[in-house]
């Protein structure tokens, strides 16, 4: 039964920047526990990703250029064909945070560059969409921001048993990046700020959500709005 739970779940695998791979696990924060196990309870700080870590001192930062389409990719345990990412009846959506490195983690402040829920005319999840990708999202790293080290929150949210308290799964990890040629400013509107823990309440009609009596048509993905302001297709 364990093992079919845990054939269930998800972690970040590997990175990407172009059609250039890196290793599995590289870049990417060593999480505490079970490398596939969700994180249940969103108040505590394992929330921002999957640790009790701000910045991981033996974790390197990979250099990235503001404006570049960066990809992030999931796996159970291998990059296989016949790797699953995430089982089928995990369902939800999919969200990608910027936080600039403090040497305090509870001062990161996180923003939202990615977001992708349930698209009424195909039926799907970003979950069914990032497994029918091998895994794969796509995001570009924003130019409108500061140079400067970052933490790059990604989230898969399983919504099957978020029909009741504390029922929701997520799945955070972290990416380590330095990123440069930026714009050094932040567009009007700027980016909408959240804490870790903090920015998800367990009523927010995102978390506590019955996709089964719904079908995904009403659903509100958590947390800010995306920045810049434009939504993905």
């Amino acid at each position: 039964m364990a093992g079919q739970l845990a054939h269930a779940h998800t972690q970040l695998y590997n990175v990407a920047i172009g059609s250039t791979a890196y290793k599995r696990g590289e870049y990417i924060q060593t999480v505490v526990g079970p490398r596939l196990s969700p994180v249940a309870n969103f108040t505590k700080n394992e929330i921002r990703c999957r640790n009790d870590n701000g910045v991981s001192p033996k974790t390197p930062y990979l250099a990235v250029k503001a404006g570049t389409e960066f990809s992030v990719v999931w796996h159970h345990y291998n990059d296989s064909p016949d790797d699953n990412m995430v089982s089928p009846s995990h369902r939800g959506p999919c969200m990608i945070y910027l936080g600039k490195v403090e040497e305090n983690p509870d001062d990161i402040k996180w923003f939202k560059i990615y977001e992708l829920g349930f698209n009424k005319d195909t039926k799907k999840w970003c979950s069914d969409v990032a497994r029918d990708n091998h895994g794969r999202v796509d995001v570009i790293i924003p130019k409108d921001i500061m140079d400067g080290k970052y933490l790059l929150r990604t989230e898969l949210l399983a919504l099957h048993k978020a029909n009741i308290a504390w029922g929701a799964q997520f799945y955070p990890n972290c990416v380590q990046l330095d990123i440069t040629g930026s714009s050094n400013k932040f567009l009007d509107p700027p980016p909408e700020f959240v804490s870790f823990p903090g920015a998800y309440q367990r009523n927010d009609p995102g978390i506590l959500y019955d996709h089964r009596k719904d079908k995904g048509l009403n659903y509100v993905i958590p947390g800010p709005e995306v920045y810049p302001p434009t939504k993905p297709n």
